[in-house]
């Protein structure tokens, strides 16, 4: 497993994703920080802040819909990248108890406000 997981270096704005793109990737933030954004480079609406210890970009491998938002390195960031395929190799050998309650909360999550597309909501 840690042969597939990829350390990366990002500098302040660096661009890690953005809006449309697939969600080929889960992010855990080793160092530094990331800013989830919509908008324009030049006017960026900041949805939120991904500090050391948090991940992010697993909604869009969760609900199979392209990104919602980009995401760039607010300073000196070093990120652990975790492909789509690994993620989903694990929630398919989890509990089906646990499976049904990840499937329940990106289905609540998409009522809420469409924040995350409108797939199926099946993980």
């Amino acid at each position: 497993m840690a042969a597939i997981l990829q350390h990366k270096h990002y500098r302040p704005g660096d661009l890690v994703f953005r809006k449309g793109d697939p969600g080929d990737h889960l992010y855990l933030v080793e160092r530094g920080s990331v800013i989830i954004w919509t908008g324009t480079e030049a006017d960026k609406h900041v949805l939120g802040e991904v500090k050391s210890g948090g991940l992010f970009g697993e909604m869009a491998i969760l609900n199979r819909r392209p990104r919602m938002a980009s995401a760039s390195a607010a300073g000196e960031t070093q990120l652990l990248e975790m492909p789509a395929s690994m993620l989903r190799q694990t929630i398919n050998r989890a509990d089906p108890l646990l499976v049904q309650l990840i499937n329940g909360l990106i289905h609540n999550l998409q009522r809420a406000g469409g924040a995350v597309g409108d797939g199926d909501g099946q993980v």
